[in-house]
């Protein structure tokens, strides 16, 4: 055996020792799911943190759940974990809890799941919380609205910044991307709350970019109407040969 090979063959062993002491400290779904439900809050976070970029299906209605938890760190672990997984497996399932008008920690916590996660198929879900008493709610209903990225939403988001709560503020810049809403961070930019300040600057970049996504489509089907336009002429021009 040559000297790579040996050292091949050691590192091999190495890396299966590793292996196998990781497998052993990593809990399987059956202990993650034990974890998710224990009484202590830290041993909660632990499992509900061993889920991230990991999905795993079935144990997504115990996600869902704890997105109301008592916890504010098992919260926001939760929502992050599913995040991780993606819209695909995680949004239509959150829109239902929603609808089934969970208490307060779990409504705010599925309403930024779905900012974090914008679909146009969340608005209807969004929609019932934006008149909600409570300003938290209401925040987190304006940031999932916000981050739609809709123009057509601008009336309603403005009305807000004018007239609700300093949360609901602070949460709609924190997401406000529609392409025609450079007004309202500029004007945000001048507030005399200072996280409102900095959240509107750091809007305006974000909305520059969705404002030259938009122009540059609008440029494609603008040039892509003419060409149509060109061929259609053309054809009309064309003479018809004469049959005989």
């Amino acid at each position: 055996m040559s000297g790579l090979d040996r050292w091949l063959a050691e590192a091999k062993n190495v890396w299966e020792t590793w292996r196998l002491q990781f497998a052993r400290l990593t809990p399987g779904s059956n202990g993650i799911s034990d974890q998710l439900h224990a009484a202590d809050a830290l041993n909660r976070w632990r499992g509900v943190r061993a889920l991230i970029e990991r999905p795993n299906p079935g144990l997504l209605p115990e996600l869902l759940q704890l997105c109301g938890d008592e916890d504010e760190l098992v919260r926001g672990a939760a929502v992050d974990a599913l995040v991780s997984w993606g819209p695909g497996m995680v949004l239509e399932p959150a829109r239902q809890a929603l609808s089934a008008q969970p208490g307060r920690e779990s409504a705010v916590s599925l309403l930024i799941l779905l900012a974090r996660l914008p679909d146009a198929a969340n608005r209807a879900a969004i929609e019932p919380w934006l008149q909600a008493d409570e300003p938290e709610m209401r925040a987190a209903a304006f940031m999932a609205l916000a981050a739609l990225c809709d123009d057509a939403d601008l009336p309603r988001l403005q009305a807000a910044l004018a007239e609700d709560d300093i949360l609901v503020q602070r949460a709609i810049m924190a997401a406000l991307c529609a392409p025609e809403a450079g007004s309202l961070a500029e004007e945000a930019t001048a507030a005399s709350d200072p996280i409102l300040r900095q959240r509107a600057a750091q809007a305006r970049p974000r909305i520059q970019r969705q404002l030259e996504a938009k122009r540059k489509a609008e440029a494609r089907t603008q040039k892509s109407q003419q060409t149509s336009a060109e061929d259609k002429t053309e054809n009309d021009e064309t003479p018809v040969a004469e049959s005989h």
